[in-house]
């Protein structure tokens, strides 16, 4: 399925903190293909979680539009944040 992303997760990817984080595209796409837990509960908008680093997840927010996969936004977080939630 192709993935695209939103202006707005174009340009968290060149932000200081994804740099530092070494987060980039293909780290985003892979959260999409092969997540650990998603969730919909917000549908249309859904979550993807993937372990990331030893101690932090990454989480992508995203929808499908004309049957591609958006992405929304991402972000890091402590691992247990949000997988905790939606169990």
């Amino acid at each position: 399925m192709e993935i695209v992303f939103s202006k707005h997760s174009l340009e968290k990817l060149e932000d200081s903190t994804s740099q530092k984080l070494d987060i980039n595209r293909d780290t985003v796409e892979g959260v999409l293909q092969n997540p650990e837990i998603t969730d919909s509960c917000d549908y249309p908008l859904m979550m993807a979680i993937k372990e990331f680093k030893e101690n932090l997840s990454l989480c992508v927010i995203y929808k499908f539009v004309n049957g591609k996969l958006k992405v929304i936004t991402f972000f890091p977080s402590r691992r247990g944040r949000y997988e905790n939630k939606i169990f």
